[in-house]
Protein backbone atom coordinates (compact mmCIF):
# COMPACT_ATOMS: atom_id res chain seq x y z
CA UNK A 1 0.00 0.00 0.00
CA UNK A 2 1.37 3.35 -1.02
CA UNK A 3 1.86 6.27 1.33
CA UNK A 4 -0.96 8.18 -0.44
CA UNK A 5 -3.39 5.30 0.14
CA UNK A 6 -2.44 5.11 3.82
CA UNK A 7 -2.90 8.87 4.17
CA UNK A 8 -6.32 8.62 2.50
CA UNK A 9 -7.41 5.87 4.90
CA UNK A 10 -6.24 7.87 7.91
CA UNK A 11 -8.25 10.85 6.68
CA UNK A 12 -11.35 8.70 6.26
CA UNK A 13 -10.97 7.23 9.73
CA UNK A 14 -10.57 10.71 11.20
CA UNK A 15 -13.66 12.02 9.39
CA UNK A 16 -15.74 8.92 10.18
CA UNK A 17 -14.31 7.22 13.29
CA UNK A 18 -17.25 4.83 13.67
CA UNK A 19 -17.33 3.77 10.04
CA UNK A 20 -20.96 4.82 9.62
CA UNK A 21 -20.55 6.58 6.31
CA UNK A 22 -18.39 3.84 4.79
CA UNK A 23 -20.81 1.16 5.97
CA UNK A 24 -23.80 2.93 4.45
CA UNK A 25 -21.86 3.65 1.27
CA UNK A 26 -21.04 -0.03 0.82
CA UNK A 27 -24.75 -0.89 1.05
CA UNK A 28 -26.39 1.97 -0.81
CA UNK A 29 -23.52 3.26 -2.96
CA UNK A 30 -22.40 6.86 -3.07
CA UNK A 31 -25.47 7.98 -4.98
CA UNK A 32 -27.82 6.23 -2.55
CA UNK A 33 -26.00 7.76 0.39
CA UNK A 34 -26.36 11.22 -1.13
CA UNK A 35 -30.08 10.68 -1.77
CA UNK A 36 -30.53 9.39 1.79
CA UNK A 37 -28.88 12.51 3.22
CA UNK A 38 -30.90 14.82 0.96
CA UNK A 39 -34.19 13.28 2.06
CA UNK A 40 -33.50 13.82 5.76
CA UNK A 41 -35.49 16.80 6.92
CA UNK A 42 -33.51 19.41 8.90
CA UNK A 43 -35.43 19.85 12.15
CA UNK A 44 -33.85 20.09 15.58
CA UNK A 45 -37.05 19.29 17.47
CA UNK A 46 -37.90 16.24 15.38
CA UNK A 47 -34.33 14.92 15.50
CA UNK A 48 -34.08 15.19 19.29
CA UNK A 49 -37.62 13.92 19.90
CA UNK A 50 -36.96 10.88 17.70
CA UNK A 51 -33.81 9.84 19.54
CA UNK A 52 -35.44 10.55 22.90
CA UNK A 53 -38.45 8.35 22.13
CA UNK A 54 -36.07 5.60 21.00
CA UNK A 55 -34.18 5.82 24.32
CA UNK A 56 -37.46 5.68 26.26
CA UNK A 57 -38.51 2.67 24.18
CA UNK A 58 -35.32 0.85 25.17
CA UNK A 59 -36.06 1.60 28.84
CA UNK A 60 -39.62 0.24 28.54
CA UNK A 61 -38.32 -2.86 26.77
CA UNK A 62 -35.79 -3.53 29.55
CA UNK A 63 -38.63 -3.19 32.06
CA UNK A 64 -40.53 -5.81 30.04
CA UNK A 65 -37.51 -8.12 30.28
CA UNK A 66 -37.49 -7.65 34.08
CA UNK A 67 -41.19 -8.50 34.12
CA UNK A 68 -40.52 -11.60 31.98
CA UNK A 69 -37.91 -12.95 34.40
CA UNK A 70 -40.20 -12.19 37.35
CA UNK A 71 -43.11 -13.98 35.69
CA UNK A 72 -45.45 -11.02 36.12
CA UNK A 73 -48.66 -10.24 34.21
CA UNK A 74 -47.47 -7.17 32.26
CA UNK A 75 -44.83 -8.75 30.02
CA UNK A 76 -46.44 -8.25 26.61
CA UNK A 77 -47.75 -4.77 27.34
CA UNK A 78 -44.27 -3.57 28.30
CA UNK A 79 -42.39 -5.41 25.56
CA UNK A 80 -44.73 -4.39 22.73
CA UNK A 81 -44.98 -0.74 23.79
CA UNK A 82 -41.21 -0.61 24.26
CA UNK A 83 -40.40 -2.08 20.86
CA UNK A 84 -42.96 0.13 19.08
CA UNK A 85 -41.58 3.27 20.78
CA UNK A 86 -38.02 2.26 19.85
CA UNK A 87 -38.91 1.64 16.20
CA UNK A 88 -40.97 4.81 15.77
CA UNK A 89 -38.41 6.96 17.57
CA UNK A 90 -35.55 5.51 15.54
CA UNK A 91 -37.48 6.08 12.29
CA UNK A 92 -38.07 9.74 13.18
CA UNK A 93 -34.43 10.15 14.17
CA UNK A 94 -33.13 8.54 10.97
CA UNK A 95 -35.36 10.63 8.68
CA UNK A 96 -34.38 13.97 10.23
CA UNK A 97 -31.15 15.83 10.82
CA UNK A 98 -30.07 18.70 13.06
CA UNK A 99 -29.82 22.00 11.12
CA UNK A 100 -26.40 23.51 10.60
CA UNK A 101 -27.54 26.81 12.12
CA UNK A 102 -29.46 26.52 15.39
CA UNK A 103 -31.24 29.48 16.93
CA UNK A 104 -31.54 29.82 20.70
CA UNK A 105 -35.32 29.91 20.44
CA UNK A 106 -35.23 26.63 18.50
CA UNK A 107 -33.25 25.12 21.37
CA UNK A 108 -35.84 26.25 23.93
CA UNK A 109 -38.68 24.86 21.83
CA UNK A 110 -36.89 21.56 21.21
CA UNK A 111 -36.16 20.95 24.90
CA UNK A 112 -39.70 21.83 26.01
CA UNK A 113 -41.41 19.76 23.31
CA UNK A 114 -39.06 16.84 24.02
CA UNK A 115 -39.98 16.79 27.69
CA UNK A 116 -43.70 16.96 26.90
CA UNK A 117 -43.35 14.04 24.47
CA UNK A 118 -41.33 12.15 27.09
CA UNK A 119 -44.21 12.45 29.54
CA UNK A 120 -46.77 11.33 26.95
CA UNK A 121 -44.76 8.28 25.86
CA UNK A 122 -43.77 7.45 29.43
CA UNK A 123 -47.44 7.34 30.46
CA UNK A 124 -48.31 4.63 27.89
CA UNK A 125 -47.07 1.63 29.97
CA UNK A 126 -49.21 2.75 32.92
CA UNK A 127 -52.30 2.84 30.69
CA UNK A 128 -51.66 -0.36 28.71
CA UNK A 129 -51.08 -2.41 31.86
CA UNK A 130 -54.24 -1.04 33.44
CA UNK A 131 -52.28 0.41 36.36
CA UNK A 132 -54.20 3.65 35.90
CA UNK A 133 -57.63 4.02 34.36
CA UNK A 134 -57.29 7.77 33.90
CA UNK A 135 -54.94 9.47 31.46
CA UNK A 136 -54.19 12.35 33.83
CA UNK A 137 -53.07 9.94 36.58
CA UNK A 138 -50.71 8.13 34.18
CA UNK A 139 -49.39 11.46 32.93
CA UNK A 140 -48.84 12.68 36.50
CA UNK A 141 -46.82 9.55 37.38
CA UNK A 142 -44.73 9.86 34.20
CA UNK A 143 -44.00 13.59 34.69
CA UNK A 144 -43.17 12.99 38.35
CA UNK A 145 -40.76 10.26 37.27
CA UNK A 146 -38.92 12.07 34.50
CA UNK A 147 -38.65 15.29 36.52
CA UNK A 148 -37.35 13.19 39.47
CA UNK A 149 -40.04 14.68 41.70
CA UNK A 150 -41.10 11.41 43.28
CA UNK A 151 -44.71 12.41 43.91
CA UNK A 152 -47.11 9.55 43.24
CA UNK A 153 -50.78 8.75 42.79
CA UNK A 154 -50.25 4.97 43.00
CA UNK A 155 -52.58 3.63 45.68
CA UNK A 156 -50.79 0.35 46.44
CA UNK A 157 -47.18 0.32 45.30
CA UNK A 158 -46.40 -3.22 46.39
CA UNK A 159 -49.40 -4.60 44.47
CA UNK A 160 -47.85 -3.25 41.24
CA UNK A 161 -45.88 -5.61 38.99
CA UNK A 162 -42.10 -5.50 39.32
CA UNK A 163 -41.60 -4.69 35.66
CA UNK A 164 -43.80 -1.61 35.88
CA UNK A 165 -42.11 -0.54 39.12
CA UNK A 166 -38.76 -0.94 37.37
CA UNK A 167 -40.02 1.35 34.58
CA UNK A 168 -41.11 3.78 37.28
CA UNK A 169 -37.54 3.85 38.63
CA UNK A 170 -36.05 4.00 35.13
CA UNK A 171 -37.98 7.18 34.33
CA UNK A 172 -36.21 8.89 37.20
CA UNK A 173 -32.80 7.59 36.16
CA UNK A 174 -33.32 8.83 32.59
CA UNK A 175 -34.51 12.21 33.80
CA UNK A 176 -31.84 12.56 36.48
CA UNK A 177 -28.83 13.46 34.38
CA UNK A 178 -31.18 14.57 31.61
CA UNK A 179 -32.14 12.93 28.37
CA UNK A 180 -30.96 15.97 26.41
CA UNK A 181 -27.47 15.48 27.85
CA UNK A 182 -27.66 11.89 26.61
CA UNK A 183 -28.88 13.05 23.20
CA UNK A 184 -26.01 15.53 22.87
CA UNK A 185 -23.58 12.76 23.83
CA UNK A 186 -24.97 10.47 21.10
CA UNK A 187 -25.63 12.87 18.23
CA UNK A 188 -22.73 13.20 15.78
CA UNK A 189 -23.13 16.99 15.83
CA UNK A 190 -25.61 19.59 16.97
CA UNK A 191 -23.69 22.52 15.58
CA UNK A 192 -23.38 25.62 17.71
CA UNK A 193 -26.46 24.83 19.78
CA UNK A 194 -25.02 21.97 21.82
CA UNK A 195 -24.10 24.04 24.88
CA UNK A 196 -27.45 25.84 24.73
CA UNK A 197 -29.19 22.45 24.80
CA UNK A 198 -27.29 21.43 27.93
CA UNK A 199 -27.93 24.74 29.68
CA UNK A 200 -31.63 24.73 28.81
CA UNK A 201 -32.12 21.33 30.43
CA UNK A 202 -29.62 21.61 33.30
CA UNK A 203 -30.39 25.09 34.66
CA UNK A 204 -27.92 27.16 36.61
CA UNK A 205 -26.45 30.66 36.59
CA UNK A 206 -23.10 29.39 35.34
CA UNK A 207 -22.00 26.72 32.92
CA UNK A 208 -18.74 24.84 32.54
CA UNK A 209 -17.30 22.58 29.88
CA UNK A 210 -15.08 19.68 30.79
CA UNK A 211 -13.66 19.66 27.26
CA UNK A 212 -13.75 22.09 24.32
CA UNK A 213 -16.25 19.77 22.58
CA UNK A 214 -19.74 19.82 24.08
CA UNK A 215 -20.43 16.27 22.93
CA UNK A 216 -17.40 15.00 24.84
CA UNK A 217 -18.48 16.94 27.95
CA UNK A 218 -21.90 15.28 27.82
CA UNK A 219 -20.30 11.86 27.43
CA UNK A 220 -18.07 12.34 30.46
CA UNK A 221 -20.96 13.52 32.62
CA UNK A 222 -22.94 10.43 31.66
CA UNK A 223 -19.89 8.26 32.33
CA UNK A 224 -19.68 9.59 35.90
CA UNK A 225 -23.44 9.17 36.29
CA UNK A 226 -23.41 5.54 35.11
CA UNK A 227 -20.34 4.73 37.21
CA UNK A 228 -21.97 6.23 40.30
CA UNK A 229 -25.11 4.16 39.63
CA UNK A 230 -23.19 0.88 39.28
CA UNK A 231 -21.12 1.45 42.42
CA UNK A 232 -24.15 2.43 44.51
CA UNK A 233 -26.16 -0.59 43.28
CA UNK A 234 -23.30 -2.86 44.35
CA UNK A 235 -23.05 -1.20 47.78
CA UNK A 236 -26.82 -1.49 48.28
CA UNK A 237 -26.60 -5.22 47.49
CA UNK A 238 -23.71 -5.69 49.92
CA UNK A 239 -25.74 -3.81 52.56
CA UNK A 240 -28.55 -6.38 52.30
CA UNK A 241 -30.74 -5.54 49.30
CA UNK A 242 -31.59 -7.98 46.53
CA UNK A 243 -30.23 -7.29 43.03
CA UNK A 244 -33.61 -5.93 41.91
CA UNK A 245 -33.94 -3.64 44.94
CA UNK A 246 -30.32 -2.53 44.69
CA UNK A 247 -30.58 -1.51 41.04
CA UNK A 248 -34.01 0.12 41.47
CA UNK A 249 -32.91 2.16 44.47
CA UNK A 250 -29.58 3.11 42.90
CA UNK A 251 -31.54 4.51 39.93
CA UNK A 252 -33.66 6.69 42.19
CA UNK A 253 -30.85 7.66 44.60
CA UNK A 254 -28.35 8.83 41.99
CA UNK A 255 -31.11 10.74 40.18
CA UNK A 256 -32.39 12.17 43.52
CA UNK A 257 -35.82 10.92 42.48
CA UNK A 258 -36.99 8.95 45.50
CA UNK A 259 -39.30 6.34 43.92
CA UNK A 260 -39.18 3.02 45.76
CA UNK A 261 -40.80 -0.34 45.01
CA UNK A 262 -42.18 -0.33 48.56
CA UNK A 263 -44.98 1.59 50.23
CA UNK A 264 -42.77 2.46 53.21
CA UNK A 265 -39.92 3.66 50.95
CA UNK A 266 -36.49 2.84 52.44
CA UNK A 267 -38.16 2.40 55.82
CA UNK A 268 -39.30 -0.99 54.46
CA UNK A 269 -35.85 -2.48 55.07
CA UNK A 270 -35.54 -1.24 58.68
CA UNK A 271 -31.77 -1.30 58.29
CA UNK A 272 -29.37 1.28 59.70
CA UNK A 273 -26.67 0.22 57.21
CA UNK A 274 -28.93 0.74 54.19
CA UNK A 275 -30.04 4.11 55.53
CA UNK A 276 -26.45 5.29 55.99
CA UNK A 277 -25.61 4.13 52.46
CA UNK A 278 -28.60 6.11 51.18
CA UNK A 279 -27.57 9.20 53.17
CA UNK A 280 -24.11 9.19 51.59
CA UNK A 281 -25.52 8.41 48.14
CA UNK A 282 -28.10 11.20 48.29
CA UNK A 283 -25.57 13.71 49.59
CA UNK A 284 -23.12 12.91 46.79
CA UNK A 285 -25.89 13.04 44.17
CA UNK A 286 -26.68 16.55 45.38
CA UNK A 287 -23.13 17.68 44.51
CA UNK A 288 -21.72 18.83 41.19
CA UNK A 289 -20.92 15.99 38.79
CA UNK A 290 -18.51 18.28 36.98
CA UNK A 291 -16.45 18.71 40.15
CA UNK A 292 -16.64 14.97 40.78
CA UNK A 293 -15.23 14.26 37.35
CA UNK A 294 -12.31 16.58 37.99
CA UNK A 295 -11.73 14.96 41.40
CA UNK A 296 -11.72 11.50 39.81
CA UNK A 297 -9.14 12.82 37.35
CA UNK A 298 -6.86 13.50 40.35
CA UNK A 299 -7.76 17.16 40.62
CA UNK A 300 -9.83 17.41 43.83
CA UNK A 301 -8.83 21.03 44.46
CA UNK A 302 -11.87 22.61 42.72
CA UNK A 303 -14.22 20.45 44.81
CA UNK A 304 -12.44 21.22 48.07
CA UNK A 305 -12.26 24.95 47.29
CA UNK A 306 -15.89 25.18 46.16
CA UNK A 307 -17.78 27.62 48.36
CA UNK A 308 -21.07 26.14 47.17
CA UNK A 309 -19.99 22.65 48.27
CA UNK A 310 -18.97 23.87 51.71
CA UNK A 311 -22.23 25.79 52.12
CA UNK A 312 -24.12 22.72 50.95
CA UNK A 313 -22.52 20.62 53.69
CA UNK A 314 -23.11 23.30 56.34
CA UNK A 315 -26.79 23.70 55.35
CA UNK A 316 -27.39 19.96 55.62
CA UNK A 317 -25.60 19.73 58.97
CA UNK A 318 -27.36 22.79 60.45
CA UNK A 319 -30.87 21.73 59.41
CA UNK A 320 -30.28 18.14 60.56
CA UNK A 321 -29.06 19.23 63.99
CA UNK A 322 -31.85 21.74 64.45
CA UNK A 323 -34.45 19.21 63.30
CA UNK A 324 -32.97 16.65 65.70
CA UNK A 325 -33.20 19.07 68.63
CA UNK A 326 -36.75 20.20 67.86
CA UNK A 327 -38.31 17.13 66.27
CA UNK A 328 -39.06 15.17 69.41
CA UNK A 329 -36.59 12.45 68.42
CA UNK A 330 -34.12 13.48 71.11
CA UNK A 331 -33.01 11.50 74.12
CA UNK A 332 -29.59 10.69 72.74
CA UNK A 333 -30.84 7.83 70.55
CA UNK A 334 -28.79 7.19 67.44
CA UNK A 335 -31.89 6.36 65.42
CA UNK A 336 -33.31 9.80 66.24
CA UNK A 337 -30.30 11.63 64.82
CA UNK A 338 -30.13 9.25 61.86
CA UNK A 339 -33.81 9.90 61.11
CA UNK A 340 -33.26 13.67 61.28
CA UNK A 341 -30.15 13.52 59.08
CA UNK A 342 -31.81 11.14 56.59
CA UNK A 343 -34.91 13.32 56.26
CA UNK A 344 -32.82 16.49 55.94
CA UNK A 345 -30.55 15.07 53.23
CA UNK A 346 -33.56 13.59 51.44
CA UNK A 347 -35.30 16.99 51.50
CA UNK A 348 -32.35 19.26 50.64
CA UNK A 349 -31.29 17.03 47.74
CA UNK A 350 -34.97 16.79 46.65
CA UNK A 351 -34.77 12.97 46.72
CA UNK A 352 -37.86 12.33 48.81
CA UNK A 353 -37.04 9.01 50.46
CA UNK A 354 -38.86 8.44 53.75
CA UNK A 355 -37.88 6.49 56.87
CA UNK A 356 -39.41 8.52 59.71
CA UNK A 357 -42.90 9.77 60.49
CA UNK A 358 -41.84 13.41 60.17
CA UNK A 359 -45.50 14.45 60.04
CA UNK A 360 -45.52 13.82 63.80
CA UNK A 361 -42.53 16.10 64.43
CA UNK A 362 -42.86 19.51 66.05
CA UNK A 363 -44.11 22.50 64.06
CA UNK A 364 -40.63 24.02 64.18
CA UNK A 365 -39.02 20.96 62.63
CA UNK A 366 -41.71 20.75 59.95
CA UNK A 367 -41.25 24.44 59.16
CA UNK A 368 -37.54 23.82 58.57
CA UNK A 369 -38.41 21.08 56.09
CA UNK A 370 -40.93 23.34 54.36
CA UNK A 371 -38.26 26.03 53.90
CA UNK A 372 -35.76 23.45 52.60
CA UNK A 373 -38.19 21.95 50.05
CA UNK A 374 -37.67 24.39 47.14
CA UNK A 375 -33.99 25.31 47.74
CA UNK A 376 -32.27 22.25 46.31
CA UNK A 377 -28.57 21.38 46.38
CA UNK A 378 -25.68 22.32 44.08
CA UNK A 379 -25.74 23.41 40.47
CA UNK A 380 -24.50 20.61 38.22
CA UNK A 381 -26.19 17.97 40.38
CA UNK A 382 -29.27 15.87 39.69
CA UNK A 383 -31.19 17.65 42.45
CA UNK A 384 -34.11 19.93 41.74
CA UNK A 385 -34.93 23.25 43.38
CA UNK A 386 -33.54 26.70 42.69
CA UNK A 387 -29.96 25.63 43.64
CA UNK A 388 -27.74 26.96 46.41
CA UNK A 389 -25.53 28.95 44.05
CA UNK A 390 -28.50 31.14 43.16
CA UNK A 391 -29.16 31.77 46.86
CA UNK A 392 -25.49 32.73 47.34
CA UNK A 393 -25.59 35.02 44.32
CA UNK A 394 -28.74 36.81 45.48
CA UNK A 395 -27.30 37.16 48.99
CA UNK A 396 -24.16 38.83 47.60
CA UNK A 397 -26.30 41.04 45.35
CA UNK A 398 -28.53 42.11 48.27
CA UNK A 399 -25.46 42.83 50.43
CA UNK A 400 -24.03 45.10 47.75
CA UNK A 401 -27.31 46.96 47.26
CA UNK A 402 -27.61 47.48 51.02
CA UNK A 403 -24.08 48.92 51.16
CA UNK A 404 -24.92 51.31 48.33
CA UNK A 405 -27.46 53.01 50.59
CA UNK A 406 -24.54 54.00 52.82
CA UNK A 407 -22.01 54.57 50.03
CA UNK A 408 -23.84 55.59 46.81
CA UNK A 409 -20.62 55.61 44.76
CA UNK A 410 -19.53 52.19 45.94
CA UNK A 411 -18.16 49.91 43.22
CA UNK A 412 -18.30 46.36 44.53
CA UNK A 413 -18.40 43.16 42.45
CA UNK A 414 -20.85 40.37 43.18
CA UNK A 415 -18.91 37.42 44.57
CA UNK A 416 -19.88 33.78 44.78
CA UNK A 417 -17.07 32.19 46.71
CA UNK A 418 -13.80 33.04 44.98
CA UNK A 419 -15.50 33.84 41.70
CA UNK A 420 -17.04 37.04 40.36
CA UNK A 421 -20.54 37.13 38.92
CA UNK A 422 -21.22 39.66 36.14
CA UNK A 423 -24.05 42.10 36.80
CA UNK A 424 -26.11 40.84 33.87
CA UNK A 425 -25.94 37.25 35.17
CA UNK A 426 -26.83 38.44 38.68
CA UNK A 427 -29.82 40.29 37.23
CA UNK A 428 -31.00 37.09 35.58
CA UNK A 429 -30.64 35.21 38.85
CA UNK A 430 -32.67 37.80 40.75
CA UNK A 431 -35.32 37.72 38.04
CA UNK A 432 -35.36 33.92 38.17
CA UNK A 433 -35.94 33.87 41.92
CA UNK A 434 -38.69 36.47 41.70
CA UNK A 435 -40.39 34.45 38.98
CA UNK A 436 -39.89 31.29 41.06
CA UNK A 437 -41.61 32.95 44.02
CA UNK A 438 -44.52 33.94 41.77
CA UNK A 439 -44.85 30.38 40.44
CA UNK A 440 -44.60 28.92 43.94
CA UNK A 441 -47.00 31.40 45.53
CA UNK A 442 -49.43 31.41 42.63
CA UNK A 443 -49.40 27.63 42.48
CA UNK A 444 -50.10 27.43 46.22
CA UNK A 445 -53.13 29.68 45.90
CA UNK A 446 -54.48 27.84 42.85
CA UNK A 447 -54.04 24.43 44.50
CA UNK A 448 -55.72 25.74 47.66
CA UNK A 449 -58.64 26.90 45.51
CA UNK A 450 -59.25 23.27 44.50
CA UNK A 451 -60.00 22.24 48.09
CA UNK A 452 -56.94 21.22 50.19
CA UNK A 453 -56.02 23.04 53.40
CA UNK A 454 -53.37 25.76 53.41
CA UNK A 455 -50.49 23.61 54.77
CA UNK A 456 -51.14 20.89 52.21
CA UNK A 457 -51.46 23.42 49.38
CA UNK A 458 -48.24 25.29 50.18
CA UNK A 459 -46.45 21.99 50.68
CA UNK A 460 -47.79 20.60 47.38
CA UNK A 461 -46.60 23.68 45.50
CA UNK A 462 -43.17 23.61 47.16
CA UNK A 463 -42.62 19.90 46.67
CA UNK A 464 -43.81 19.99 43.03
CA UNK A 465 -41.80 23.05 42.02
CA UNK A 466 -38.79 21.85 44.03
CA UNK A 467 -39.08 18.32 42.54
CA UNK A 468 -39.01 16.76 46.00
CA UNK A 469 -42.06 14.46 46.22
CA UNK A 470 -43.31 14.09 49.81
CA UNK A 471 -44.66 17.09 51.66
CA UNK A 472 -46.55 18.12 54.76
CA UNK A 473 -50.19 18.01 55.77
CA UNK A 474 -52.03 15.41 53.70
CA UNK A 475 -48.80 14.79 51.75
CA UNK A 476 -46.69 13.65 54.69
CA UNK A 477 -44.94 10.27 55.04
CA UNK A 478 -48.26 8.41 54.94
CA UNK A 479 -49.92 10.42 52.16
CA UNK A 480 -49.63 10.97 48.40
CA UNK A 481 -50.97 13.30 45.73
CA UNK A 482 -54.29 11.47 45.58
CA UNK A 483 -55.20 13.85 48.40
CA UNK A 484 -55.06 16.68 45.81
CA UNK A 485 -58.01 17.02 43.36
CA UNK A 486 -57.39 16.40 39.65
CA UNK A 487 -57.23 20.12 38.84
CA UNK A 488 -54.70 20.67 41.61
CA UNK A 489 -52.59 17.81 40.28
CA UNK A 490 -52.66 19.40 36.81
CA UNK A 491 -51.26 22.59 38.34
CA UNK A 492 -48.60 20.53 40.12
CA UNK A 493 -47.62 18.87 36.82
CA UNK A 494 -46.88 22.26 35.27
CA UNK A 495 -44.87 23.22 38.34
CA UNK A 496 -42.85 20.00 38.14
CA UNK A 497 -41.84 20.76 34.54
CA UNK A 498 -40.99 24.37 35.38
CA UNK A 499 -38.98 23.23 38.40
CA UNK A 500 -37.00 20.67 36.40
CA UNK A 501 -36.21 22.92 33.42
CA UNK A 502 -35.09 26.53 33.16
CA UNK A 503 -38.14 28.75 33.69
CA UNK A 504 -37.44 31.38 31.03
CA UNK A 505 -36.87 28.93 28.15
CA UNK A 506 -40.00 26.96 28.99
CA UNK A 507 -42.19 30.06 29.10
CA UNK A 508 -40.72 31.40 25.85
CA UNK A 509 -41.06 28.02 24.15
CA UNK A 510 -44.67 27.60 25.26
CA UNK A 511 -45.51 31.08 24.01
CA UNK A 512 -43.94 30.30 20.62
CA UNK A 513 -45.78 26.96 20.40
CA UNK A 514 -49.06 28.67 21.32
CA UNK A 515 -48.56 31.29 18.61
CA UNK A 516 -47.57 28.73 15.98
CA UNK A 517 -50.44 26.28 16.50
CA UNK A 518 -53.18 28.52 15.02
CA UNK A 519 -50.90 29.35 12.10
CA UNK A 520 -50.22 25.66 11.44
CA UNK A 521 -53.93 24.79 11.62
CA UNK A 522 -54.79 27.57 9.14
CA UNK A 523 -52.07 26.34 6.81
CA UNK A 524 -53.39 22.77 7.06
CA UNK A 525 -56.94 23.91 6.28
CA UNK A 526 -55.67 25.90 3.31
CA UNK A 527 -53.84 22.88 1.90
CA UNK A 528 -56.91 20.65 2.33
CA UNK A 529 -59.12 23.19 0.55
CA UNK A 530 -56.73 23.54 -2.38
Amino acid sequence: MSSEDRQRQRSLRHADPHGLVSARTSVFGRRGERLLAERRRPTLTGHIVGLTVAVIGVGITLSGVVELFDGGPDVWELLVSGVVATVLGSALWRTTIAPKQIRVLDVFTAVTVTWIVMALVGAIPYLLTGHFGRVDDALFEAISGFTTTGATVTADIEATSRGLLFWRSTTQWIGGMGVIVLVVAVLPTVGSGGMSLLQAEAPGPTGERLTPRVRETARRLWAVYIGFTVVLAAVYCVAGMSLYDGVSHSFTTVSTGGFSPYQASLGHFDSAVIEWVAIVGMFLAGGSFTLYYRALRRDPAPLLRSTEFRVYGLVVAAIALWAYVTSGNGGGQASGFRDSLFTTVSTVTTTGYVTAEYGLWSQTAQSLLLVALPIGAMAGSTAGGVKLIRVLAVSSFAHREALKHLHPRLVRPIRVGNGLLPDDVAGKVVGFLLLALVIFGGGSIMIAATGPDLITSFSASATAFGNVGPGLGDLDHAGDFRAIPALGRAIAMVQMLLGRLEIYPVILALSVITLRLPRLSRSARHRSET
